[in-house]
């Protein structure tokens, strides 16, 4: 028997529309429609970054991507790329497109007969699937709620009345 298993190492081609959350060692050919302002960022460090968001697309959707100090230079609106190990990312609940510090970008060669601007995988709510959710659930020993056990005051010796150690 054999299996068809993907190495964790291998990237994979993608559309735009196809694009999911925190996905990992993408390949998206994409022509740029939009470049946004780039600001400049300070980190703690003291270090000084700029960073610039482009709107790309292709024949299935557009999406942000989101490009760091000389990346983001490297591209031009109306052009083609390819971007090859790049990554999905959710910032402030919007997807994303990163390069990150191991992918590439490159002139592609490919030719869209249409872009479609009109789905904008960007522009829909995400929940970023990294963070927890507290509502309706219990609480995980976060802060002490009573289903947890952890910081339950009734677990430490408190007196639930009095709120006072006996």
């Amino acid at each position: 028997m054999s299996y068809n298993i993907e190495s964790e190492d291998e990237t994979h081609d993608v559309k735009i529309n196809d694009v999911k959350p925190l996905e990992k060692r993408i390949n998206v050919v994409f022509q740029v429609t939009n470049v946004g302002d780039a600001r400049e960022i300070n980190k703690r460090s003291g270090e000084t970054h700029r960073v610039c968001d482009f709107t790309v697309a292709d024949d299935t959707a557009s999406i942000t991507l989101t490009l760091w100090n000389e990346d983001i230079d490297a591209l031009e609106v109306g052009k083609v790329y390819k971007l090859s190990n790049g990554f999905a990312n959710v910032f402030q609940n919007s997807l994303r497109l990163s390069k990150g510090r191991f992918g590439t970008l490159t002139d592609d060669s490919t030719v869209f007969d249409e872009i479609n601007e009109d789905t904008n995988k960007s522009s829909e709510h995400i929940e970023d699937p990294r963070r927890r959710s507290r509502r309706g659930g219990y609480n995980r020993g976060y802060g002490g709620g009573r289903s947890s056990g952890y910081g339950d005051r009734s677990s430490r010796g408190y007196d639930s009345d009095r709120r006072s150690r006996f």
